[in-house]
């Protein structure tokens, strides 16, 4: 094998350099501006618990992402479980996807195309999005990168090595979320059939972590219980859900279709885009399943598509994708950029805090009942008001929610009381206890409100008798 041409090598280098500099720059402008949200709330809680309790958890409500958990549980020991702690991993395995979708793209068509491909992928607001949150799905994004990557490198030349290579990339997809590896692989075998006797046991083999895990959280399917069917409105929003821009996400669909290629990195890199998102589509139209970040494991091969698509026309397809998805950028560091103000309680609950005051939570939330607890408890420093329902901790004994003394006996008779939820309905006791909401309600009245994205806060005052 000839090396490459010297008037070569400065291209290649900046192949390898430019596009994860750059994802790292823009990943970590502002990482902890957006508050955590309610997922980044349950990763939070969960890596603060000892070993026994994380297994326990994930044994009876979170078995698909207790491997992401028990491996942020390592990284945090070592690191603390800061804003940045927590989102560092993710902003790393987007770094190094940008690497990965070089290499994709200098494979499809030259260095040139790899550079463009890389950088694109750097821009997207998709790749800072999840780069910047404490969920498993970057992560789960550089994993089927690599066995793309792996497949392509098998399919080239089948042998024992790269069939274990590709099997163990598409195992560590499977680990960090089990779905997303599933659709990999079902995407994949639309191509790994051309030298099925290499690529089918590998892909059997690396299945298993995934297989293995769904089948166990079987039981657990009320974590998704608020996933809704698919419909037009799915197909509309489509670009902006998985791109996070819906302009820059259009025009990465258009240039990847134009992309394609009747070769075998093309029937792959075409494979593996649209596999994942076309089939969890279609489940979505008779089941409760679709949700866009599951198939963010698609993004790779469909950055290298629309690099290739985009031909000499990139550079300037790279330029005006920055500038459309600049205000997605923007949106998604600001403090409810992750949908949730969490931050928010800290600006309004101290100032206006009395000694006596009290925290009262739905119990009966239908979804993210968790959350509510979880930003009492992560951005309100001592003094606060007290947790007096709660006689044991959320995440104990396998339970997400805190368990709560019988029929509100603990309350007592408070001065005030705040009413913290992940909503803002009108009535700010829905969702509790009868024993719970007849205690309140009898006694107390609402002085004031506070209405952020995914977060209300109610101040009660005892009324006189």
């Amino acid at each position: 094998m000839t090396s490459p041409r010297p008037a070569g090598r400065p291209l290649r280098y900046l192949v390898w350099t430019l596009p994860p500099l750059l994802t790292a720059i823009l990943g970590g402008w502002r990482l902890t501006g957006a508050s955590l949200w309610a997922d980044e709330l349950a990763t939070w809680g969960a890596v603060r618990l000892d070993w026994a309790h994380l297994w326990r958890l994930g044994g009876s409500v979170d078995a698909v992402v207790t491997p992401y958990y028990a491996a942020l549980k390592v990284f945090t020991g070592i690191a603390g479980t800061g804003t940045p702690a927590l989102r560092l991993p993710s902003l790393i395995a987007a770094v190094l996807t940008a690497v990965v979708v070089a290499e994709l793209g200098r494979r499809a068509a030259g260095d040139t195309v790899g550079l463009l491909a890389g950088l694109l992928w750097a821009v997207l607001p998709v790749a800072s999005r999840y780069g910047q949150e404490a969920r498993p799905y970057a992560i789960a994004v550089l994993f089927a990168a690599l066995a793309l990557l792996a497949l392509i490198r098998l399919l080239d030349r089948p042998g024992a090595g790269r069939a274990a290579v590709y099997a163990a990339a598409l195992a560590a997809t499977g680990l960090v979320h089990p779905l997303s590896g599933l659709l990999v692989v079902a995407g994949h075998a639309l191509v790994g059939r051309s030298a099925w006797r290499a690529w089918l046991p590998a892909a059997v083999a690396g299945s298993l972590p995934a297989v293995a895990l769904l089948l166990y959280a079987t039981s657990q399917t009320a974590q998704i219980s608020w996933i809704s069917r698919v419909g037009e409105q799915t197909l509309r929003v489509l670009p902006g859900q998985l791109f996070v821009s819906a302009i820059a996400g259009g025009m990465v669909l258009a240039l990847a279709v134009a992309g394609l290629r009747r070769d075998r990195i093309g029937w792959a890199l075409a494979a593996a885009g649209f596999g994942p998102p076309v089939l969890l589509l279609a489940a979505g139209t008779v089941t409760e399943i679709w949700v866009a970040r599951y198939v963010l494991v698609a993004m790779p091969a469909l950055v290298v598509l629309a690099a290739r698509g985009a031909g000499s026309r990139t550079a300037a397809v790279i330029g005006l994708v920055a500038l459309l998805g600049y205000p997605a950028q923007v949106d998604i560091r600001e403090p409810a950029g992750h949908g949730q103000d969490s931050a928010r309680i800290a600006q309004v609950i101290p100032p206006r805090y009395r000694e006596g005051d009290v925290a009262v939570f739905p119990d009966r939330h239908p979804s993210i009942g968790w959350a509510a607890r979880d930003v009492w408890a992560r951005y309100l420093r001592e003094p606060r008001p007290a947790d007096v329902l709660a006689v044991s901790g959320q995440r104990a004994d396998g339970r997400l929610l805190a368990a709560e003394c019988p029929d509100a006996s603990c309350l007592g008779e408070p001065a005030r009381i705040w009413v913290i939820r992940v909503d803002s309905p009108a009535d700010p006791l829905a969702d509790m206890s009868a024993a719970k909401r007849e205690r309140i309600a009898t006694g107390y009245r609402v002085v004031q409100r506070w209405s952020y994205p995914l977060l209300g806060i109610t101040l009660m005052e005892r009324t006189r008798r």
